[in-house]
């Protein structure tokens, strides 16, 4: 009997003895390792916007590096571009494009809005609904284009050629009395400056037929 009492409390002890540790359940061993998942999260995710940030300075840097070859060349190309893409969506306002050739194209619509375009030609071109807003544009060629509803309001028209123009319901500043020629010019319901349109009259060259629709340049203008 003593003997089994004995064996019993042994037993217990040793039972006692290889119990785990509360510190090594499984969710507490799993603790380090889910910290050690956070950071490299924490540490990739670091990592991705160092690289967001170097990207897009480098994107800002390639973009102030070649807008000034980028506007070059399309000063120097734009008549080609504009002319390739019949009626497209380019246009010249604001830009320099004196001595160039716009000849026999279509602009319908684009917008000249202060261009620069001393000696430029537009001659036989398709310039319906063009605006030409406080454009420079002396010495220039408009000669036989169609320049229907176009806007020349506060331009510089110094020696500027409109023979044969056709320019009616168009729309035109003080700057008319200026131009170089009006002979053979449709003026059919343009909009000129009553005072402009009288000493308009008193010109020389305003006679002659249009050659593209027929009207008698004096009678378009309405001078008596």
């Amino acid at each position: 009997m003593v003997k089994s009492v004995f064996l019993t409390a042994a037993l217990a002890a040793s039972s006692h003895a290889f119990q785990l540790p509360a510190s090594t359940h499984a969710s507490d061993r799993l603790v380090p390792r889910s910290t050690s998942l956070d950071s490299e999260r924490s540490q990739t995710a670091d990592a991705t916007d160092a690289a967001d940030v170097r990207i897009r300075s480098l994107g800002s840097h390639l973009t102030r590096s070649l807008a000034p070859t980028l506007a070059a060349a399309s000063i120097a190309l734009g008549p080609l571009a504009c002319g390739a893409v019949s009626g497209g969506g380019m246009d010249y306002a604001n830009l320099n494009l004196t001595g160039q050739d716009f000849g026999n194209g279509n602009y319908k619509g684009k917008d000249f809005t202060q261009i620069i375009a001393k000696g430029t030609i537009f001659s036989k071109s398709n310039l319906q609904g063009c605006r030409f807003y406080k454009a420079y544009l002396v010495n220039a060629d408009f000669s036989g284009a169609d320049a229907r509803g176009a806007a020349f309001e506060d331009t510089s028209m110094d020696g500027a050629n409109l023979r044969n123009i056709v320019a009616s319901g168009s729309y035109f500043g003080q700057s008319l009395l200026d131009v170089e020629s009006l002979e053979g010019g449709d003026f059919t319901d343009a909009q000129i400056p009553p005072k402009t349109l009288k000493l308009v009259c008193d010109r020389e060259d305003v006679k002659g037929t249009n050659p593209t629709t027929g009207a008698d340049t004096r009678d378009s203008l309405m001078c008596l």
